[in-house]
């Protein structure tokens, strides 16, 4: 198959993200690694459709579709996902291989954001790490996390935190690392997805990209003040409320069965429900809720509210601090 030369370095190189080392002839917008140092743990691979449909010829146990989104779930444990007109994927068993085929010309950005994301969760999930659907800002030397389904507002209050002079750590998705008694964030690329109406107060005039045709949504690149590649402890988990509340902004802690339900329900990858898995996901919500405060935010879901609620959560922060 052609390759793009835009798109694609003379040599495969091998780069780092959530812990994992991805060897691609893509370029990536990740850390490179010296391969030297750390054999890959995935390679990414550019195919054509044969070997697509030869990748999928066997029992399928779970098929999804969501909008212009399918994922496949096969006996052996492989999966092939499609974002319809867009490009499709397909994750070895093992996930030390991902195939990859575009469907259209699109943009790098938005295939960096779909492999990056969904698509390595499932490798994730396989090594045992289970991914979160949350967006992580730096405080203080610390992560502090907004946990929170599609479209509840995780990026949007990001961007709040950004306009105030914080550092985006990840977005959409977090991965963490037990060490002892704390939970560490692995960073993620160092971009943000918006609406254009919530983005204009922080990146007015700056580039974006469309994420797909389906939606409004842009990518926005970050600058090196606005990101940062270095692992930091988890502070707190915030639940972003589910429907707006017409009172004042409240923050609420959760504990027991109530702390428990708001990881597992935003789990970043809900596609792969085998028995194995599922166990694997309630032990992890079950450590991560007994090590980490968990709290849930209330407040009017208006963006000219959202700079009040970043004061109410450092408010929060700094109230704990002071009693610890």
């Amino acid at each position: 198959m052609a390759q793009n030369p835009m798109s694609v370095s003379h040599r495969s190189e091998t780069y780092t993200l959530y812990g994992l080392t991805v060897r691609s002839a893509i370029r990536l917008p990740c850390p490179r690694v010296d391969p030297a140092l750390a054999s890959p743990d995935i390679a990414l691979l550019e195919c054509g459709p044969a070997e697509i449909v030869q990748a999928c010829r066997q029992e399928r146990i779970s098929f999804r579709e969501e909008g212009f989104w399918q994922s496949s779930i096969f006996a052996d444990g492989s999966a092939h996902v499609i974002w319809k007109e867009h490009f499709e994927f397909v994750v070895s068993a093992d996930a030390k291989q991902v195939l990859w085929r575009k469907l259209q010309e699109v943009s790098n950005e938005v295939f960096f954001t779909y492999f990056l994301g969904q698509v390595l969760s499932y490798c994730l999930l396989t090594r045992g790490i289970e991914p979160l659907h949350a967006t992580a800002m730096i405080v203080n030397d610390q992560a502090v996390a907004f946990l929170g389904d599609s479209g509840a507002g995780k990026s949007t209050l990001a961007a709040t935190f950004l306009q105030k002079g914080y550092t985006l750590l990840t977005d959409d998705v977090l991965a963490l690392e037990f060490r002892g008694e704390s939970a560490w964030v692995w960073p993620g690329i160092a971009r943000v997805k918006l609406n254009p109406d919530s983005a204009d107060s922080v990146f007015y005039g700056r580039r974006s990209i469309p994420m797909n045709s389906f939606t409004t949504k842009m990518i926005f690149p970050l600058n090196d003040s606005q990101h940062d590649n270095r692992m930091f402890p988890l502070r707190a988990l915030y639940v972003l409320p589910r429907k707006p509340s017409k009172s004042r902004i409240m923050v609420r802690r959760l504990s027991g069965r109530a702390s428990f339900l708001p990881i597992v329900q935003n789990t970043f990858n809900d596609t792969v429900l085998h028995s194995d898995r599922l166990k694997q996901q309630f032990a992890f919500a079950g450590r991560l809720a007994r090590l980490i405060p968990i709290k849930r935010l209330s407040y009017p879901r208006r963006l000219d509210m959202l700079p009040a609620v970043a004061d109410a959560i450092l408010a929060d922060l700094s109230r704990e601090s002071k009693s610890r």
